[in-house]
């Protein structure tokens, strides 16, 4: 007997819509091309702000202000059920600026805050710093954004697939994908090394892998952006908030820990960490809290960001009835988990969405199938 729905992928997305699809009543596989979890949401720094795309992609608001009003009840349930904690703290996000330019550069950021629908606080340097002290005495303006949290990455991954298994998931690691079986106009499955795997809906779900699917480009045409990664000890002096630059972030974690990021490259899918990475990084969060400068590093990495053409996610059916896609959210896939879940759950039950899905719709990059 074939699944209800197979979702090909176990990062936060692919595990956060079969939790969600489970809890339906449906019978759900996972299948993930190595360890799920693994991937980009593992390598990913946490933060839940929408603030951080609103300038460059508009569209995404909407989106990001859903999944951030859904964030509280979404760990409550998810650690209740797995009984992992994710360590989400609502902290609140500081945006800082340097130079004789940092008012002008702060009003315009407040102005591409407004085109997008969003608001912030703007302050004083020295106002910044009264906030949070870790702040480098340089920092001539800042925007303070109160309702702003983060998780941590690798924790939500481990509670979304122990919370997802125990409602029922059959998860499966070292699956890969490499074809969706088409026929007629319709989707009956995925092909494996294994062999040939039915379901009466498909999700493809797998980042920067999905383009590599066959069948699945033309509406996810995916690709990897490496991001590399610090974490370092902040002592006590660490910072309190996170804190955005436009040379860096820093993202404090409970344990003491600093997260600081990132870079943006096009490394097809090479995860190497380079000194010129880390000199970027460490420079960056040098930069806007001086007291890291003489931090330990405790730990490197670099991930795969799914990064879309229009660097916006991939949601919702396609024309091949019972296949489609939630992929591509490039930087922001921990931040969406919830919300991506919930609009799954609408597509895949035919409810209306209750975030518009015309802006991430996969057709927009497809011509309908021949």
């Amino acid at each position: 007997m074939s699944e209800d729905l197979l979702i090909v992928g176990g990062g936060a997305i692919g595990c956060a819509i079969a939790w969600e699809m489970a809890g339906e009543g449906w019978k759900v596989r996972l299948l993930d091309r190595q360890k799920p979890g693994a991937e980009a949401s593992w390598a990913a720094a946490g933060m839940l702000s929408p603030s951080a795309e609103a300038p460059h992609l508009p569209p995404l608001v909407p989106l990001a202000r859903a999944a951030l009003d859904l964030y509280p009840g979404f760990v409550e349930q998810l650690e209740s059920i797995a009984g992992i904690h994710t360590d989400f703290e609502r902290q609140g996000s500081l945006v800082v600026f340097f130079g004789g330019r940092a008012n002008h550069t702060q009003g315009e950021f407040l102005a591409a805050l407004a085109r997008a629908g969003l608001d912030g606080e703007p302050l004083t340097g020295e106002e910044a710093r009264r906030r949070e002290p870790s702040l480098n005495p340089e920092v001539a303006a800042a925007v303070w954004f109160a309702e702003e949290a983060s998780v941590d990455p690798r924790a939500l991954g481990r509670a979304l697939r122990a919370a997802a298994e125990r409602r029922g998931v059959a998860i499966e690691a070292g699956a890969e994908v490499f074809r969706a079986l088409i026929e007629r106009g319709r989707c009956r499955g995925v092909a494996t090394a294994a062999g040939e795997i039915s379901a009466a809906r498909v999700v493809i779900a797998a980042g920067c892998y999905s383009a590599a699917i066959e069948g699945v480009a033309r509406y996810a045409p995916t690709r990897p952006v490496r991001g590399q990664m610090a974490a370092l000890d902040g002592g006590a002096a660490r910072p309190r908030t996170m804190i955005r630059s436009e040379r860096g972030y820093l993202v404090p974690r409970p344990d003491g820990r600093v997260f600081a990021g990132s870079t943006l490259e096009n490394a097809g899918f090479d995860k190497s960490v380079t000194a010129g990475g880390l000199r970027k990084i460490l420079n960056g969060a040098a930069e806007i809290a001086p007291s890291l400068e003489n931090a330990v590093i405790l730990e490197t990495w670099a991930g795969l960001r799914p990064d879309s053409p229009d660097h916006l996610p991939i949601l919702g059916p396609t024309e091949i009835e019972n296949l489609s896609i939630a992929t591509g959210h490039y930087r922001d896939g921990i931040l969406l988990a919830p919300i991506t879940a919930r609009l799954a759950r609408a597509w895949l039950l035919g409810q209306p969405p209750e975030v518009s899905l015309d802006p991430f719709s996969p057709f927009r990059f497809a011509s309908p199938a021949p």
